[in-house]
């Protein structure tokens, strides 16, 4: 056998050989994070319920439980909560002091804050294109996070 196939033969058996070991370390789940006042109501809200008739929630403050379907990319001031038929609402800090991280897509979030038509200057407000946020009807205006 030529020393040509010998040495890129010896260099691929010990890349395979390492790529075991990698492919087991686990990975540690992130950390449960807590965001702005606790969240003190115990009973979820139905989303889907919510998504179809916003206006009869208006004013009440809810629990929004489910998994994070979307995040603001630009300062993570909203998301989309989704349950688990796939039903969806969004959470907005209107004031912008209950930041959530970008990454946190796909884990399971409670959310906690009161119901509320989205204010005019929010729907006007202009924002760098690298933060676009929905501009729904009605939001919950968010108070409180528990994100999993």
């Amino acid at each position: 056998m030529k020393l040509s196939h010998v040495v890129p033969a010896a260099v691929l058996a010990c890349m395979l050989a390492t790529l075991p070991a990698a492919a087991e370390e686990p990975v540690a789940p992130p950390a449960p994070l807590a965001v702005g006042a606790a969240v003190t109501v115990k009973k979820p809200v139905n989303i889907a319920k919510l998504a179809r008739r916003p206006e009869r929630f208006a004013g009440k403050t809810v629990r929004l439980e489910g998994k994070v379907k979307a995040v603001c990319q630009g300062s993570g001031c909203w998301v989309e909560v989704e349950d688990a038929k796939g039903a969806s609402f969004i959470a907005r800090s209107l004031d912008e002091s209950v930041l959530l991280p970008k990454d946190c897509a796909g884990r399971w979030i409670v959310v906690q804050g009161k119901v509320t038509t989205l204010p005019q200057a929010a729907k006007e407000e202009a924002k760098p294109e690298d933060h676009a946020c929905p501009r729904p009807e009605y939001v919950v205006s968010t108070e409180g996070v528990e994100l999993k």
